[in-house]
């Protein structure tokens, strides 16, 4: 079922979000413009609200595509990289820590139980709108470890964390997403989003050195039930992850199994690789950036 409303919302959307990446001038910096947006994130507050919550999927899917013809009306006003959207509840908006972007996302609530994911990329170009639509191509895309995305095929994900890093001139931005795969089982996704020399979003490159497997990027499945700890820590300088076993030895490979032991795991990056090693501590606060190696 969602493969199907996949193709329906590829073919619905690719209309709606026809000018995300192309550039469309706007007037200049304005403090009038506020108000203007801040009436478009009432809509948007609503529209966000029925997508998640309305009691059947026709007002579900009639929301989302209203929600991203508003938010594309709303990003087209000067001084939107700004404006923070703190009524948008259930949509996530991280910039990036130098200032380059800003990436939403949200999801679709699925009669299945499953969700959809929706995103765009608004660039922080004064002047003009630039955006990038991003396309949940989960169901579709071949070789999900190691290959490498455009933003028409994205892992789709409600994104919680951006990391910014710079190697060799190249700007990468790990990208920390959680997808609550179905009734069964969430999943959470490292991914790396960097730019082109066209300036255009890709998703993945061979960085992330798991126990010797050079992956794009790194896919954690696990109990919908458990509580997995996944993002970029300053404390460590690390990518801290909960280490995921099964409950028990045979179930080994069988997802909907999988919890954290208590153990953590973490990338170190060495070299223009992010490198798993393995770790435990009693006290973070207490040991610090101590991380006794098993």
């Amino acid at each position: 079922m969602k493969s199907y409303l996949g193709l329906f919302f590829t073919t619905l959307f690719l209309s709606t979000f026809s000018s995300f990446g192309q550039r469309v001038q706007v007037g200049k910096s304005d403090s009038t413009y506020i108000d203007s947006i801040r009436n478009y994130e009432y809509q948007l507050e609503g529209l966000s609200y029925n997508i998640i919550n309305g009691s059947d999927k026709v007002e579900r899917i009639t929301s989302c595509y209203y929600f991203i013809e508003t938010l594309k009306n709303t990003l087209q006003i000067p001084n939107s990289f700004d404006y923070e959207f703190d009524l948008l509840k259930t949509v996530s908006s991280i910039r990036s820590d130098d200032g380059t972007f800003r990436i939403f996302t949200w999801n679709l609530l699925l009669d299945s139980g499953k969700y959809m994911y929706f995103g765009a990329i608004q660039m922080n170009n004064p002047d003009s709108l630039e955006l990038y639509g991003l396309y949940d191509s989960s169901d579709y895309n071949k070789d999900i470890f190691y290959g490498q995305f455009d933003n028409r095929h994205w892992m789709g994900a409600l994104v919680y964390q951006v990391y910014h890093y710079r190697w060799k001139k190249q700007d990468y931005y790990i990208t920390f997403g959680w997808d609550g795969q179905d009734d069964k089982t969430n999943r959470k996704i490292i991914d790396v989003l960097w730019f082109n020399e066209e300036g255009q979003p890709n998703f993945g490159e061979e960085i992330f050195d798991f126990d010797g497997d050079l992956q794009s990027r790194i896919i954690f499945d696990f109990n919908d039930r458990a509580a997995m700890l996944c993002r970029y820590d300053d404390f460590e300088d690390a990518i801290v992850f909960s280490n995921l076993v099964p409950i028990n030895p045979i179930m080994k490979g069988i997802y909907q199994n999988y919890v954290p032991d208590g153990t953590y795991d973490y990338l170190k990056f060495e070299k223009g690789i992010w490198r798993r090693y393995k770790m435990i501590f009693d006290d973070r606060k207490k040991n610090g950036t101590n991380l006794r190696k098993l």
